[in-house]
């Protein structure tokens, strides 16, 4: 990824929020962002039809903070938005949030800027423990241990990985190792890039000073069955990159699909109990393709 932009401007930060339809949430977010760190920029990109940017853009008129919007109905995924508003900023800082993430506590100034070299996530509060937003590694093992064990693992430690629901990194580290891989539409992506941070000497730390409510799944609660698919395309071209077995884990997919989908018919959620059947037939049939058309690990 290449920027546009000109020199950043220093110790300055830019929210970048990529919305799908969510300018109710984003109502909250705004105004916790007013509130705790009134000196941040805001740019908003809409990737949901023309009803939604016109709700955002009325939305917008009423936060000062917020200095860009942009559209791009076709929705080309988190990681392509996220990019597209980092090429066109000048600051010095990007954060990365969601539109359900509520900054709570900010504890940097302009006298007093974010660290750079550095992959910075919150805490979160409000959703479980800090591990379930971050960690160290995230081979099959860790993903099977973290949905089925409750066992997380350690947090970064230097090493690791943070939500992107709320991530900040400085844009010369960002650009550095080339944004977001767009190849993942939705989930990973955050991952991906911090391993990849690592990889070139840039650590990822959580701060305990800077917190977020995270409401979390506003923009897949609709769209369940497609959440699940995009996660599996998603994780499946991340363990590739990684080196890992994708026909194992295919095979845990299945697995685990029925499992839930078992689970949910028995307490009466037939829709959802479908939509993980729907996901274990596709995993039946890229196992009986030996289909690798959405995992290139060396696509960008």
């Amino acid at each position: 990824m290449s920027s546009g932009a000109t020199a950043p401007d220093a110790g300055s930060v830019e929210a970048c929020i990529v919305s799908y339809d969510s300018h109710e949430m984003l109502a909250t977010t705004l105004s916790n962002l007013a509130a705790e760190a009134p000196h941040l920029r805001v740019a908003i990109r809409e990737h949901a039809g023309d009803e939604a940017f016109a709700s955002l853009t009325e939305l917008s008129k009423s936060f000062r903070g917020v200095i860009r919007i942009s559209h791009n109905p076709g929705n080309p995924g988190f990681g392509a938005g996220c990019n597209a508003l980092a090429i066109t900023s000048t600051a010095d800082h990007l954060l990365f949030l969601n539109p359900d993430a509520a900054v709570h506590r900010w504890p940097w100034s302009p006298d007093r800027p974010p660290p750079k070299d550095q992959v910075i996530g919150p805490t979160m509060i409000g959703d479980g423990s800090a591990a379930r937003h971050a960690g160290r590694r995230y081979w099959i093992r860790d993903e099977i241990a973290r949905s089925w064990l409750r066992r997380p693992g350690p947090l970064p430690d230097g090493d690791g990985f943070v939500s992107g629901a709320a991530l900040l990194i400085d844009r010369r580290s960002f650009e550095s190792v080339g944004g977001f891989d767009e190849g993942f539409f939705l989930f990973y992506e955050d991952i991906d890039l911090c391993l990849r941070a690592n990889a070139a000497g840039i650590d990822t730390h959580l701060d305990p000073g800077w917190r977020v409510l995270h409401a979390g799944g506003h923009s897949t609660r609709s769209r369940f069955a497609s959440a699940l698919e995009w996660s599996y395309v998603s994780a499946c071209r991340f363990h590739a990159r990684r080196g890992s077995n994708i026909t194992g884990y295919r095979i845990y997919v299945i697995a685990d699909a029925i499992a839930r989908a078992g689970f949910r018919i028995v307490s009466g959620n037939w829709p959802l109990g479908r939509a993980h059947l729907g996901l274990a037939r596709r995993a039946i049939a890229d196992l009986a393709a030996c289909d690798t058309s959405s995992i290139d690990p060396e696509s960008r």
